[in-house]
């Protein structure tokens, strides 16, 4: 009877590790569904979290009109790799996103690429572009506050919440 019980708390214990050592492709599947739905709905403060500091006013200041001026129909993961080398570097993902503008209400389709960088026990987005399709969903309006990388930045980026994250997300 005490081997069995020992058994069973042996096994839960390993269950409880396994579900806590998820595999790259996991965690990276969530953090790309986390920004892209977070950026989807508006919800910014969310999407922000899984971008890197350094790319971050770009990211804002490319999404700053979503949920405003642009309207996000559909996003759909078209696919993703998980695969970095030594430094992290080399993941991507592939975004299909279905918008309009308010003011045209005409629907357009971009394929948006992400490119990611493992940080720690997660996925960081270091770049995204407009891969194929209307290139207006990624433009920064003019008069924006986006700030270019600094060439010597830091390449391994640090989550981190600042005062300018809480009042960007407020816009929304």
């Amino acid at each position: 009877m005490a081997k069995r019980f020992l058994w069973a708390l042996v096994l839960l214990g390993l269950s409880g590790c396994l579900l806590q050592n998820l595999s790259p492709e996991t965690r990276m599947r969530d953090a790309v569904i986390e920004l892209n739905e977070g950026a989807r709905w508006g919800r910014m403060d969310v999407a922000s979290g899984h971008v890197a500091p350094v790319f971050r006013p770009q990211f804002q200041a490319s999404h700053i009109r979503w949920g405003r001026d642009i309207q996000i129909a559909d996003t759909e993961i078209l696919g993703m790799s998980p695969h970095t080398d030594e430094e992290g570097e080399g993941a991507f993902s592939r975004i299909a996103v279905r918008w309009y503008e308010e003011s045209t209400m005409v629907l357009a389709n971009t394929v948006i690429r992400q490119t990611w960088q493992k940080h720690k026990q997660t996925f960081l987005l270091t770049t995204e572009s407009v891969e194929s399709g209307h290139p207006g969903l990624l433009m920064v309006p003019e008069g924006s506050q986006a700030a270019p990388t600094p060439e010597g930045a830091d390449r391994h980026p640090h989550p981190q919440s600042s005062d300018e994250d809480a009042e960007w997300s407020t816009v929304y």
